[in-house]
């Protein structure tokens, strides 16, 4: 069975590849192969189980059930690959299916529900069959629910046989660009990017107040914006940042708690992102320049916000800096390592100058693969290449599956005009008020988000809550980056925070209090995305560049504030009436408008020259 898998790993990785540079087949060539080995891959691996008791509890199961879903879910793959002409050419929705064409959908669609429930859990699955029901049951229901119904056979060829279900856009994105930078996520961190970054980062702030957490921001999130996958990060980079900052003085739920938003903060900050960002540029038509772009300066805020608070921690505890003599020099660092910047450095000046994010992270790979043999330390030899490729599929599974199983609900809510229905229920719930509008966005898109991947979630937001944005006059890339955000941050709120399952388990500190301090930490996410829908400046849109600047500086100050605030710490432990301005100020700095910067700045003035009399004074303790 581990013979199959890793052979079947493999495979599909080289297709993607081979494809990745030779052209796209078909599209129902395309995908159903990438779903098929997606598939069969989730029935040779072993289920990924939801809890610790879960695993402790599993017992050995018959693997030949398991073999013979694989072999038929590669069998339905098949079958798209030999009748495509014929299936390319029909008239989808109009020309009846035939029984062995409705079996092999019927089969294919079951398949991939028990692979996604296996792999992702029971959400996703449960959510998808929820609308499946919806789509039947359109004439029984009441009010804006209400829709003309699908019949069987009408709902089979809609999902499995046309590109507008679970071979629709969101598995296009999962079988091009996503899967590359996966692989090349795999090459750079076999090469010893990640060795790379975290030195660097030592270098440049171990030696400062709080270094070791903002080591953790900091490797985090330049190691982030390559792989894109807050797990992978959450675990690759926590086994070294969480026993440092451990060590460093740092209660174990808050260093769990900063490696977890760090990581989850990846996706948000180019150049690579994450699996939405992606879908986010396919389904708005534009390139994919064009969101990294936008989201540049809002995902540098969050992770400055992240360090800042990670700095006042540090000054309340009174935690010891570490040692310079100890840390590694940076100019050795570049001088050992800067070969393996070639590879991400071609990726951001193929994407800057207009390639396809398919021709930039091709020849990005191909850069990383050649570079990493100057050095013995970094090659990448045959064994590492089978590695790379055995795992990235292992890595882009749970995508590829998240992405085909909600398909089904992207089908489904096209078909029944559900969106807009929705879309005009938050506009007449919020009574035309932006900030409710904006309120219910965010609320829905946190609980959609509730075990679902990101990717998933925002599909899912992007089609049943963006358009009430867009209905009052929110731009359409501001209005799918608001709803981005939230998909991201619904993965560090309780109870699904599924990073701060294994930062918690690498710090052994306890899993709820690991989840609130992630969610305090990352609270600044939660507010940047208001901040850029009122004033899309931040995503450097219909502003000129000294608006943008200003803008930059007021949410910059108020970041600054809102730790300050949550911490409790300025230039000296705060005392109530301060902790309160600073909060006050932050959200006054932090919302656009020029009357609340005066406001906020002088919220900031205040509390700093207060501190600084105490300081001359001698006070020490808060009242």
């Amino acid at each position: 069975m581990k013979a199959a898998r890793v052979g079947l790993a493999a495979g599909w990785t080289v297709f993607q590849l081979y494809t990745a540079q030779a052209g796209l087949y078909d599209l129902l060539i395309q995908l159903p192969i990438h779903v098929g080995c997606a598939v069969a891959l989730a029935f040779l691996a072993e289920p990924t189980p939801a809890s610790a008791a879960q695993a402790a509890a599993a017992v050995p199961r018959r693997r030949w059930p398991d073999a013979l879903a694989a072999l038929l879910a590669l069998g339905c793959a098949a079958h798209y690959v030999v009748h495509n002409p014929r299936l390319a050419s029909r008239m989808a929705m109009v020309d009846d299916l035939p029984r062995a064409d409705l079996a092999v959908g019927v089969l294919f669609a079951l398949l991939l529900l028990e692979a996604s429930r296996r792999q992702i859990g029971p959400a996703l699955p449960g959510l998808a069959l929820a609308f499946v029901g919806y789509a039947f049951a359109g004439p029984w229901l009441p009010g804006f629910l209400s829709h003309g119904g699908e019949g069987f056979m009408q709902l089979v060829d809609g999902q499995m046989f046309t590109t507008g279900g679970v071979f629709g856009v969101p598995t296009l994105v999962s079988a091009t660009f996503v899967y590359l930078f996966v692989v090349f996520g795999g090459v750079m961190s076999h090469g010893g990017l990640l060795r790379f970054f975290t030195d660097a980062a030592l270098a440049v702030a171990g030696h400062t107040r709080g270094g070791a957490g903002k080591v953790a921001v900091i490797s985090s999130g330049l190691f982030g914006t390559i792989n894109g996958s807050a797990i992978a990060n959450a675990v690759t980079t926590g086994s070294f940042t969480i026993p440092l900052m451990m060590r460093a003085g740092y209660r174990p739920a808050f260093a769990a708690g900063v490696e977890a938003t760090a990581s989850m903060g990846g996706q948000l900050i180019p150049p690579v992102m994450g699996a939405a960002a992606f879908i986010m540029a396919e389904t708005l038509g534009v390139p994919y320049a064009t969101v990294a772009l936008a989201a540049a300066i809002p995902g540098v805020l969050y992770f400055v916000a992240v360090g800042v608070m990670v700095h006042f921690e540090a000054a309340r505890q009174g935690l010891p800096v570490l040692e310079r003599s100890g840390l590694p020099n940076l100019l050795v660092v570049l001088r050992r390592n800067a070969h393996l910047l070639l590879g991400p450095a071609l990726l951001v000046w193929f994407l800057v100058g207009g390639r396809s994010p398919l021709f930039a992270g091709f020849w990005a790979l191909v850069a990383a693969v050649v570079a990493s043999q100057v050095r013995p330390d970094t090659r990448i030899g045959w064994r590492q290449a089978v590695d790379v490729l055995v795992g990235s599929a292992g890595s882009a599974l749970p995508v590829a599956l998240a992405c085909a199983t909600v398909g089904i609900v992207v089908g489904v809510v096209s078909t029944t005009g559900l969106g807009l229905k929705l879309a005009g229920g938050i506009v007449g719930m919020a009574q035309g008020s932006m900030f409710a509008t904006l309120v219910l966005t965010m609320f829905a898109a946190l609980i959609l988000g509730t075990g679902l991947p990101t990717s998933a979630t925002y599909i899912i937001t992007s089609i049943m809550a963006a358009p009430a944005l867009i209905q009052l006059g929110v731009p359409k890339l501001v209005a799918h980056m608001f709803v981005f955000y939230f998909g991201i941050l619904a993965d560090l709120t309780p109870p699904t925070a599924i990073s701060t399952y294994a930062t918690s388990s690498i710090a052994g500190a306890d899993v709820w209090k690991t989840q609130w301090t992630a969610m305090t930490l990352a609270l600044s996410g939660f507010i940047i995305p208001f901040s850029f829908a009122y004033d899309p400046a931040l995503m450097m849109l219909g502003a000129s560049p000294t608006h943008v600047a200003l803008r930059t500086a007021a949410a910059a100050l108020g970041i600054v504030m809102l730790g300050a605030g949550l911490i409790g710490y300025l230039r000296g432990p705060t005392r109530r009436w301060e902790r309160a301005l600073l909060l006050g100020g932050a959200l006054l700095l932090i919302f656009p408008g020029a009357l609340s910067d005066v406001l906020g700045v002088a919220c900031f003035l205040t509390v700093y020259v207060s501190q600084r009399a105490a300081a001359r004074a001698g006070v020490e303790e808060v009242p």
